[in-house]
């Protein structure tokens, strides 16, 4: 309505302005270096065809201290669930890590067990998501609203047939016989 700059509002005096609060959203909790879960097997990185194959995740909370936005902040990072991806194309998700089974652990089955069909070398890997918690300023910790998602290394599974036959004979006494050849996929 009139030519030049608009007028500076005039400031109260003492008026000091808010300060903005700090805040971590996931994607700066994803930028930083949370480790992955390291996948194991019982056995290692061996399992039979159509039996159980036991697999786990290892995975610790983690904690970080930064600078950001010009506050010094303290995140916290905690396992909370598990994106298992088999190889063959099958996924689940657990809250579970798993872990280890007494014995060999073979055909047992856990929350993060997996039965191949088929035989061959399969890739796993698991994405851990970790829930957040932050301090700000040596302030109480608060929740980071989301999760941050970390893959894992693969994890090599080879699967193996078995078949059974009855004999009369050990290796020693055939070394032709049934069950003395090295063993095929």
């Amino acid at each position: 309505m009139y030519p030049g700059e608009p007028p500076v509002a005039p400031v109260e005096a003492g008026f000091v302005p808010a300060e903005v609060p700090v805040v971590i959203t996931v994607e700066e909790f994803q930028k930083q270096p949370v480790l992955a879960a390291t996948v194991l097997s019982q056995p290692a990185n061996f399992g039979l065809r159509n039996a159980h194959s036991n697999l786990w995740a290892q995975a610790a909370e983690q904690e970080f201290a930064f600078e950001f936005q010009d506050a010094d902040v303290v995140l916290m990072a905690r396992p909370v669930a598990y994106l298992w991806e088999y190889g063959d194309g099958t996924t689940v998700r657990t809250t579970s890590p798993g872990g280890p089974v007494p014995g060999n652990g073979f055909d047992t089955q856990t929350p993060t067990s997996h039965r191949y069909a088929k035989t061959g070398d399969f890739q796993v890997t698991v994405t851990t998501f970790f829930a957040g918690d932050y301090s700000v300023d040596g302030g109480p910790f608060q929740p980071v609203a989301g999760e941050a998602a970390v893959v894992s290394a693969p994890h090599l599974m080879s699967i193996w047939r078995t078949q059974g036959h009855q004999v009369s004979q050990d290796c020693l006494e055939n070394p032709t016989g049934i069950g003395c050849q090295p063993p095929t996929r």
